[in-house]
């Protein structure tokens, strides 16, 4: 009874290798895919879903408004005197602002070599807490990404600074 099962398992789990092995090829042919990679956290799947999701990168004014492209950015509301900030709105695609959320994660916690990005983010978080400092590092990968594409250019780890 469990043959069957087993033949199952494995033939699904070949597929999904060769999905996987796919992805990567992918991420290898194009240019820009490779320099989005370059940035701490951001692995193949990311940097193909943000380059679809955005698609074309001057539609966008400036690389701030990527991150509320996303959902990336609290709401505001204002009225007369009172101006507060809510949570992030959540607005936009909700698949990429998962992995960026998860990149940030990975900068955060897995990221051994120092630079700007992270010493920033873990003052944020020591001040905010972790998951509002997942969400700033996200909405600033965002904006790194945007940049990136538009730029030519690739990240930049910045000088070495304090253990």
């Amino acid at each position: 009874m469990l043959l069957p099962l087993l033949s199952v398992h494995a033939h699904v789990r070949s597929e999904l290798e060769g999905l996987d092995r796919r992805v990567r090829q992918l991420a290898r042919e194009d240019d820009t895919t490779r320099r989005l990679m370059r940035v701490p956290g951001v692995g193949a799947v990311t940097a193909l879903t943000f380059r679809h999701t955005i698609d074309d990168p001057s539609r966008f004014a400036n690389a701030a408004t990527v991150g509320a492209y996303l959902g990336l950015t609290p709401r505001r509301k204002q009225s007369g005197v009172t101006d507060t900030n809510g949570r992030v709105s959540r607005w936009g695609d909700r698949l990429l602002r998962t992995y960026l959320f998860e990149a940030a994660s990975v900068l955060l916690h897995r990221t051994k070599r120092w630079y700007a990005l992270k010493a920033w983010s873990l003052r944020l978080a020591k001040r905010n807490g972790m998951k509002k400092a997942q969400v700033a590092v996200a909405r600033k990968m965002a904006v790194i990404l945007h940049c990136i594409w538009v730029d030519g250019t690739v990240f930049e780890w910045g000088t070495a600074g304090p253990a």
